[in-house]
């Protein structure tokens, strides 16, 4: 019996999960003022490979949080009104990524928002992190062709801890969403 040419993309996607997994990344997430090309990083958070937190941080902004973006997340401006700033958190949030593997779910957002967060401050961008989209595998392992990209197709990080039965939740809160995206790696790789 042959296998399907999904089943054949999830076995691939099972063992590109392993073989992160035997790296021991890091995993990261972060929360912003919103999606635009202003806009900046107000709460990151990087957990170990065995789901230790590293960093778990509030970042004070340059600009006030926008309410919409409040409505999603929860975090609000007097929350982050006695948070160190960008530069401040930077060294802490490189040294817990420098030498490491990092999975991401999204990368492509939350690369540009930290340089747009060191933007902001006019610092230099020159990282060339270690960086793993778990998106990008996931849409892999889920299966779902999207005839119009053609392509698979694109979960949110909600959608996918939902179809794999994932208890844990999809908070909108960094250090959540990075123990979810941890959670399903290691349910890819059949852990």
């Amino acid at each position: 019996m042959t296998n399907t040419p999904a089943q054949t993309a999830q076995q691939r996607a099972a063992e590109i999960a392993r073989s992160i997994i035997q790296k021991s990344p890091v995993y990261l997430d972060t929360e912003t003022t919103g999606l635009n090309s202003t806009d900046e990083i107000i709460e990151i958070s990087i957990i170990d490979s065995d789901g230790t937190p590293l960093v778990e941080t509030l970042v004070k902004p340059s600009r006030p949080i926008p309410a919409e973006a409040t409505a999603i997340h929860g975090i609000t401006n007097e929350e982050v009104a006695t948070a160190r700033s960008w530069p401040v958190v930077w060294p802490q949030v490189r040294g817990a990524l420098f030498g490491r593997m990092v999975v991401i779910y999204n990368s492509d957002y939350d690369l540009r928002l930290m340089a747009q967060s060191h933007a902001r401050y006019n610092l230099p961008w020159k990282e060339r992190l270690n960086t793993f989209d778990l998106l990008k595998l996931y849409a892999e392992y889920r299966g779902e062709w999207d005839p119009r990209r053609r392509a698979y197709k694109y979960q949110s990080l909600a959608a996918a801890g939902r179809q794999c039965n994932i208890s844990l939740p999809n908070a909108h809160r960094s250090t959540a969403d990075t123990l979810l995206t941890r959670a399903l790696l290691h349910y890819m790789a059949g852990l």
